[in-house]
């Protein structure tokens, strides 16, 4: 019976990256389904949703275990099958960079039971002044019934602490 698995993994940026960790799937009867992969500094990192028969996730967990060689580290954990999630809030963050802007934000986001369904940042240079400037976007999927004035309330303290710019956009579905 083909199961749903998620492979995460990290290890030195290299050609063939991705091809050893589609050969490994492959091989042991796997189809790649969807995934998130990037550089990340000098490393290279992602998540990889594959199908495979629980005979195939066995195999693929023995060759993980038994590869001292590797330079990746490698985690695979069984998918639990869940309904579709649609975001119905985007945020957009742009502000100097500095230690705690994500915990600020993902904390207040938890408090108010929002979930994030997609997250990706960034540090870059600003424009005119040169300095770090931190931008990330944000998905997520903010419960029924959901104050969307008391999140924005919430994240205005933040921007005002932190200098910082965040939109809010409801997402029509």
């Amino acid at each position: 019976m083909q199961q749903q698995y998620v492979i995460t993994f990290a290890g030195a940026d290299r050609t063939g990256l991705v091809e050893t960790l589609a050969e490994l799937v492959k091989s042991h009867g796997g189809d790649w389904q969807q995934s998130e992969l990037t550089r990340l500094g000098g490393a290279f990192a992602g998540a990889i949703l594959v199908h495979v028969s629980s005979e195939g996730f066995q195999a693929i967990n023995r060759a993980v275990e038994e590869d001292e060689n590797t330079d990746l580290a490698i985690h695979i954990t069984e998918a639990v099958s869940q309904p579709q999630i649609e975001p119905n809030l985007h945020l957009a963050l742009t502000g100097p960079n500095r230690p705690g802007i994500v915990y600020e934000i993902t904390h207040e986001l938890a408090e108010l039971d929002v979930n994030i369904l997609h997250f990706t940042s960034r540090v870059e240079s600003g424009a005119w002044s040169g300095e770090p400037l931190f931008v990330a976007d944000l998905d997520t999927c903010a419960p029924a019934g959901f104050d969307l004035e008391e999140l924005r309330d919430r994240l205005d303290g933040i921007e005002e602490r932190m200098t910082l710019e965040i939109d809010i956009e409801s997402v029509k579905s």
